[in-house]
């Protein structure tokens, strides 16, 4: 008793419309089928289906409008025609389908082109497409049904990774439990140093330093803001912090083996990070957040130690350009900031990306939510405790982001609190990693 709509455009997106209509016909469904594309004609003729030419419909005489006017090939911006008709469907109170792609939304970088279907469900064929994870193409579904079509998974070098098991494409497949020893100590896996908070910006650091504890960091000690230095203890007791002093830093960087600089950072930690530069040799890894991030210098290459994490204005920054240039193509943005600093790259925002200089890994997991101060001091905090794990730098950066997004949408999910804080992050991440 539903009545379906279908608007079908060019090339195979069209005609799986046009098939799906005639299938859904023969079951006795109420089809109706708008056809821009005239060399369809032929195929309507052949399914016995009457096509609706008229421009005019009234979209909300149909319980179910079906998107399948652009698909995968979509790569241009539409024209006036398109965007009054694709107004008119978002307008309506019909459940919209979208076959493939939303029309309207770039499948490669997530970017509008300049609007797209919004619909309630994406149907997604033969593999995920990355740019409905990444930019604005989360904003265009609510929920998603995959099928593989061809029973094998295509492989290519841009990867989808998710916590989340509904997610069958997901590329994350390694277990990354962890082996524990009983003659394990404190400094079995070195110490860790995060050099954050400067004033005004105590919490910053807090949160990356409880972060880092929380996820099972087992040493850690933070050089801060003298006031930050004598509180942080009473807020944390199992950190060991000290006030700002270069020559204390200077005198123990051989003690560090992964190090944190620039949550809640300005001028204070240029020093610091022109010290840690001098002596990479001495640290296993250096990630470098926030307020460290304009003192690197560019096209230096400072090798795989080195992680860096900005959001899309700190690399807007970095390149000299626009933040919207840097959204409208978050791909080539991560390539370029690799280019520069030769280091693994991961490009905070919807659909974080990690780029290794090889691959692009793209984060399918994380929610609206996450767009408030503080959470990427937590994402860098939880990246410095796995990196002390001694796992491989990408696989640091994979695990911290999926399960740091993955936690999120758990706290949206699983519990009635729908305006969570990032202190709240890092317990569930905790566990879900458990």
């Amino acid at each position: 008793d539903k009545k379906f709509l279908f608007i079908c455009g060019k090339g195979s997106n069209g005609l799986d419309g046009i098939y799906s209509c005639y299938k859904l016909k023969k079951l006795g469904y109420q089809v109706n089928i708008i056809s821009l594309d005239e060399r369809n004609i032929s195929y309507l003729e052949k399914f016995e289906i009457k096509n609706n030419l008229i421009k005019d419909f009234k979209s909300d005489d149909f319980d179910c409008i079906v998107d399948c006017i652009f698909g995968y090939g979509f790569n241009r911006d539409l024209n006036s025609s398109y965007i009054k008709l694709i107004n008119k469907i978002n307008s309506s109170r019909s459940f919209i389908y979208s076959v493939d792609v939303p029309t309207g939304l770039h499948p490669d970088t997530g970017k509008l082109c300049p609007i797209s279907v919004r619909c309630d469900t994406l149907i997604s064929l033969i593999s995920y497409k990355r740019g409905i994870f990444t930019n604005q193409g989360r904003d265009t579904w609510r929920s998603l049904f995959f099928s593989n079509l061809i029973g094998k998974k295509i492989t290519c070098r841009n990867y989808l990774i998710s916590a989340n098991k509904s997610y069958s494409q997901s590329d994350l497949t390694k277990d990354y439990s962890q082996e524990n020893h009983y003659s394990q100590h404190k400094k079995t896996n070195g110490i860790n140093c995060i050099i954050s908070g400067e004033r005004p910006y105590h919490g910053a650091m807090i949160l990356s330093a409880e972060a880092s504890i929380k996820a099972g960091c087992q040493y850690l000690n933070i050089y801060t803001d003298e006031e930050y230095a004598l509180t942080l203890p009473m807020i944390i007791p199992e950190i060991i912090a000290k006030p700002f002093s270069v020559d204390d830093f200077k005198e123990n960087i051989k003690n560090y083996k992964n190090i944190l600089i620039g949550p809640g950072m300005n001028k204070a930690c240029e020093q610091y990070l022109e010290i840690i530069l001098s002596n990479l040799n001495y640290i296993d890894s250096l990630v470098v957040d926030a307020g460290a991030l304009k003192y690197l210098n560019k096209n230096h290459l400072y090798s795989h130690k080195l992680i860096i994490t900005p959001h899309p204005g700190e690399a807007a920054s970095l390149l000299g350009v626009k933040v919207s240039e840097v959204q409208n193509n978050r791909y080539k943005s991560a390539e370029m900031l690799h280019e520069i600093f030769d280091c693994i790259v991961v490009l905070k925002g919807s659909g974080t990306i990690i780029y290794d200089g090889k691959n692009f890994y793209t984060c399918m997991d994380g929610n609206y939510r996450m767009a408030v101060a503080g959470m990427g001091d937590v994402l860098s905090g939880i990246l410095l405790q796995e990196l002390s794990m001694g796992s491989e730098k990408l696989d640091s950066c994979i695990k911290a982001v999926t399960f740091h997004s993955y936690a999120a949408d758990y706290l949206l999910n699983h519990t009635k609190k729908m305006n969570f804080t990032p202190s709240m992050i890092p317990d569930i991440y905790s566990n879900l990693v458990n």
